[in-house]
């Protein structure tokens, strides 16, 4: 019988990983109990939108966390346990050393989820996991569908300028890296996101058999301070080229939504009908709103639009971000600078 697995996961920073992270509304440190909070508050609310729409599938918490805490009284281990949600404890095997890359040493946490999982899903499993500050706005079985006539893996594009420099490499220094990886190509190849991996059992083992050979080689690039693969995203870009994964075939459905317009809002109309809402900006405000409409009991609606309209008031109304007026005065200084070629 196939499978089909929904998953996201949870890091918690030692005293030696803590660091800052600028998606995250608290200004502490990672280790902190404050800052770990924000992402069990997603935790709660990405599985509770899941269960709105897949009971019937598995779902899977990965974490290196040693206990599920209370946040706010709310107890997460009982919420698991009443809705049939997996803890799979898994050890970071692939550690960055520092200046790696900025200051983030699980950068490669995925890929030691990718090898626990390897040793018990089928080949024709489907298994998705997903940033914990996604939320689903309807059943994503289609695109299991979709994934079963690929047979390993559908990707979401981030931006298709090959150009623009995510994380540290654009195109051309992805294009160098696979050829110099074993994958010859003659335009440069696109980078597909981290928040989102959606692939066959089949995947999962291959990728898992070739992480920890490509790992060692990257670090070795690492202290001749040559040229790399920076972060996981750059690396599962690797493997869907490799594996012949549907570049793209996510495009339509994921988006990774930035909805706070003191900084960058890229919200159009037809992002409320995407099936997975990605919202980094949200980790403390809707998040926060949700989960505590779920510990309150309030998280019930008559029918899908009613769900649907809740999501979008919650989540994608930019009235929930006050207009920083000090900001937009700077940033209006700024444009009046360059204009007049004060400053570049």
């Amino acid at each position: 019988m196939k499978n089909k697995i929904i998953s996201t996961w949870v890091y918690l920073d030692s005293e030696e990983e803590k660091s800052k992270y600028p998606n995250n509304s608290v200004k502490a440190a990672s280790n902190s109990p404050e800052f770990q909070a924000i992402y069990w508050r997603c935790v709660i609310v990405f599985f509770k939108t899941s269960l709105l729409f897949h009971k019937e599938h598995k779902h899977i918490l990965f974490t290196n966390a040693a206990n599920l805490p209370l946040v706010n009284g709310f107890n997460i281990e009982a919420f698991f346990q009443e809705n049939n949600i997996e803890v799979v404890t898994v050890k970071n095997k692939y550690p960055l050393p520092n200046g790696y890359f900025n200051t983030f040493r699980n950068q490669f946490f995925e890929f030691s989820i990718i090898e626990k999982l390897s040793k018990s899903i089928g080949d024709t499993d489907s298994f998705l996991m997903l940033d914990s500050d996604c939320i689903f706005r309807e059943s994503c079985d289609f695109l299991f569908e979709k994934l079963d006539k690929n047979g390993m893996a559908l990707t979401y594009v981030v931006n298709r300028d090959i150009k623009y420099s995510i994380n540290g490499l654009n195109g051309y220094q992805l294009k160098e890296l696979f050829n110099e990886f074993g994958i010859s190509r003659n335009e440069p190849p696109y980078y597909s996101g981290g928040e989102v991996l959606l692939c066959s059992g089949t995947f999962v083992k291959k990728v898992a058999q070739d992480f920890p050979a490509l790992f060692q080689q990257l670090i070795a690039r690492f202290k001749n301070d040559e040229l790399r693969f920076n972060e996981e995203a750059h690396v599962l870009s690797y493997f869907y080229y490799k594996y012949k994964a549907e570049i793209g075939g996510l495009d339509e459905h994921i988006k990774r939504m930035w909805t706070n317009h003191n900084y960058y809002r890229n919200i159009d109309p037809q992002d409320v009908h995407r099936t997975i809402w990605h919202l980094p900006n949200e980790k403390g405000l809707g998040f926060e709103s949700m989960f505590n409409a779920i510990v309150n009991k309030e998280f019930e609606f008559k029918n899908h639009a009613d769900y649907v309209s809740y999501a979008e008031n919650m989540m994608l109304n930019p009235k929930n971000h006050k207009t920083d007026y000090i900001k937009k005065i700077k940033q209006g200084l700024l444009k009046i600078a360059i204009k007049l070629g004060v400053k570049k």
